[in-house]
């Protein structure tokens, strides 16, 4: 998840048509620039590559999250169908693109965590057979890594138990910005 607030302007940011490696675009109104999602900077436009500010965030599904959280409020847009994206080359009075598929491959989902100098990739292959929750280090950083399969999530703390950025992707695409990356593979030994 990135802040709307570069320096000192606000952006709006809407879909973008088109993929990078595998990863969804997003433009902003004010400038036109397109930004890559999980890169999380500017790819093209008036904004070529400034970075979005990342706030630390979490994706699960609805059922994980209003455990924890059952006072959630849900935002729905009038007249979208309940779906808070819009694509901006859209026309108005143009059909919605075709529904999405309500289920896809979570086989090569995973958790992709980078810090300055390293980036590390966790399938939930290899944290379902993981003790849970987990401590690495990376570099002199030690961070715990949290998985819920039933809440299709998994989550990165560090000592002071704060949640770090880190993204839900598909291995691949993780692989694509960060081919570098470790790639965790649980040691049946431990």
């Amino acid at each position: 998840m990135y802040a709307r607030r570069i320096e000192d302007r606000e952006f709006t940011f809407d879909f973008a048509e088109g993929l990078i490696n595998d990863n969804l675009l997003i433009v902003d109104r004010e400038t036109g620039s397109v930004w890559s999602q999980l890169d999380g900077k500017a790819i093209s436009g008036p904004m070529l590559g400034a970075p979005l500010p990342v706030i630390p965030a979490m994706q699960s599904t609805w059922k994980f999250w209003q455990t924890f959280y059952p006072e959630t409020r849900v935002m729905v847009v009038e007249g979208e169908e309940g779906s808070p994206y819009l694509y901006r080359n859209r026309k108005p009075g143009a059909p919605r693109p075709a529904k999405p598929a309500t289920s896809h491959d979570t086989s090569f989902l995973g958790l992709g965590f980078a810090t300055q100098d390293q980036a590390i990739f966790f399938p939930f292959s290899e944290l379902d057979k993981s003790p849970i929750p987990m401590r690495v280090t990376l570099g002199e950083q030690p961070i715990d890594v949290h998985y819920d399969k039933e809440g299709l999530t998994a989550w990165v703390t560090g000592p002071d138990r704060k949640v770090l950025p880190a993204v839900l992707t598909y291995r691949s695409g993780w692989l694509d910005f960060h081919p570098q990356s470790i790639v965790y593979v649980e040691d049946p030994r431990r």
